[in-house]
């Protein structure tokens, strides 16, 4: 499993490379335009500006986490439509084995793009003479560190019962690329009420709770899809 794993990240990388490169390029791009909005607000109003902006980054890493890990999910799509799973489920491999193999590649992609961001964005900010917000670090780790690994989970596991129940190949209208939408979804929930709820316990019970949920639903697809789903849904459709 843990070669099997390692040679699929690979391939995944390879694969949605373009996915990752553009998840990485637009997180650093949003920390330079963030940065030096927080620089320039810094000299010219009040320290309150500085301190909003720096929470602004940490709420969109998800997005970009969701967009830069879609290579797992190619490498599903791909191998199930070439007859790959043909052969692991001859071997013995299980239903179960094979889709947590795919969410442990995409983990994998999400590390990397949350590693290049976080690390990418503190550099950029010290460049730019800016400051590393404590209230940044905090929002890394409530909300887009959780919410990042939470999201693309859903959005694996749904985007591979969907391919399996499904004849289309990889493409925008596939499972790769409308389960988009379902990773970002959430983050995209959570962000429009964080508007409302503002940096408060809520809003900590609020990325608690999506979470949670999403958490939930992960576990309860895995299972239903390992005990209920026919070993013939991963079958090659030639």
């Amino acid at each position: 499993m843990k070669s099997f794993v390692r040679t699929n990240f690979k391939r995944a990388i390879s694969f949605g490379s373009i996915y990752l490169i553009v998840g990485i390029v637009m997180s650093l791009l949003m920390s330079v335009i963030f940065s030096g909005t927080a620089a320039v607000a810094s000299a010219t109003t009040s320290a309150e500006v500085p301190l909003l902006v720096s929470q602004l980054f940490p709420l969109m890493i998800p997005l970009f986490a969701v967009i830069g890990s879609l290579g797992g999910l190619m490498v599903f799509v791909s191998d199930r439509t070439k007859g790959v799973y043909e052969y692991l489920i001859a071997y013995g491999v299980s239903i179960y084995e094979i889709f947590w193999s795919t969410l442990a590649v995409t983990f994998g992609l999400v590390t990397v793009v949350l590693g290049v961001s976080i690390a990418g964005n503190m550099v950029i900010s010290l460049l730019m003479g800016g400051s590393i917000q404590l209230a940044m670090i905090e929002m890394l780790l409530i909300y887009t560190i959780p919410i990042s690994y939470a999201s693309t989970a859903f959005m694996c596991i749904a985007g591979m019962i969907w391919s399996s129940l499904t004849v289309r190949v990889p493409g925008v209208n596939s499972p790769v690329g409308i389960s988009t939408l379902l990773g970002i979804g959430p983050a995209l929930v959570v962000f429009a009420l964080s508007g409302f709820l503002g940096y408060s316990g809520d809003f900590v019970l609020l990325v608690g709770g999506a979470t949670l949920v999403l958490a939930a639903l992960v576990v309860v697809m895995m299972v239903v899809a390992n005990k209920k789903m026919n070993r013939e849904r991963l079958l090659s459709d030639a």
